[in-house]
This record gives C-alpha cells, structure tokens and sequence, in this order.
C-alpha cells in the first residue's frame, strides 16, 4: 500500500469536496481523475475493481447533479426551458462582474422576467418559479459536496482499511 500517495489522494478529494461551492470548478471530475489517478500508481490494485467504479461513478454523478440542478428545479417549478437556459446564460455573466451573488441575481431575476412576460404579469406566479430556480442554482453545490465527500470517506474506508 503507498501511504504517501494515499494520503496525498486523500487531501486532493477533501479539497475538491471544498471546492464545490466554487464557481467553474469540475469538482466531481477532478474526484474522479483523483482516484484513478491513485489507481493507477498502485497498478490498480487498490481501491479494488468494485470500489474504483463506484467512486468514480459517484463522482462524475455529483458533476452531472452540479450542471443539471438548476435546470431541473426550475422546470419543476414551472419554469420554460428558455427561462431557464437564458437565467443561467446570464448569470453566469453576472458571475464574473458581482461574483456569486451575480449568479443569484441573474439566475432568478431573468427567471422571474420570463415568467411575469409569460404569466400575464402575474407576479406571485413568477416569483415562485425564479425561487425554484434559485434554491435549485444554490442547493446542487450543496448536493455535489455531499456526494464528493461521500466519495472522500469511500476512498478512506477502501484504502486504508
């Protein structure tokens, strides 16, 4: 068993858990390149064939909940999918002049726009769908951690056990 290398592997997953709250960071990917990475210095003897797919499995997974998030809670909240796609088009603009608050306004002041422009000026209506696109833009970094520190505490139980 390579110590170092482990616990480097380790360090860079607990990282990678932190860093999804950050904005344009692959965090899921770089999970999963982690732990092939570790993989492959031990000649893929460890973490074992059963536990190295389910790690990256679950890793590129919270990447695809990281990207989709958004997308699907808007919709379930009634969102059009041309709300949404343009809320997120523009805050991710906004992202990089007002930083993550940019996102937020973005995300939900363009969902809310659309839909008062599409609900006949109904302004509950569309409140309430920018609120789902909003908690759904806030809560997927929160599920990605989640999901990637899941993968972090795998990797511990699998290689160090």
């Amino acid at each position: 068993m390579a110590f170092p290398a482990a616990e480097a592997a380790l360090v860079l997953l607990v990282v990678w858990t932190a860093s999804s709250f950050a904005p344009f960071v692959p965090s899921g990917v770089l999970a999963a390149l982690t732990v092939v990475g570790y993989a492959y210095t031990t000649g893929f003897a460890e973490p074992g064939p059963v536990a190295l797919v389910a790690l990256v499995a679950v890793a590129l997974l919270a990447s695809v909940v990281e990207f989709a998030a958004g997308m699907i809670s808007g919709k379930l909240g009634g969102a059009s999918t041309r709300s949404v796609v343009v809320g997120t088009v523009i805050g991710v603009a906004l992202l990089f002049v007002l930083g993550p608050i940019g996102l937020v306004v973005g995300v939900g002041g363009t969902v809310f726009l659309e839909e008062l422009a599409a609900a006949d000026g109904e302004p509950r209506a569309a409140a309430r769908t920018a609120a789902f696109a909003v908690v759904g833009v806030l809560a997927s970094s929160a599920v990605q951690a989640v999901m990637l520190a899941g993968v972090a505490v795998g990797f511990a139980l699998a290689v160090f056990l």
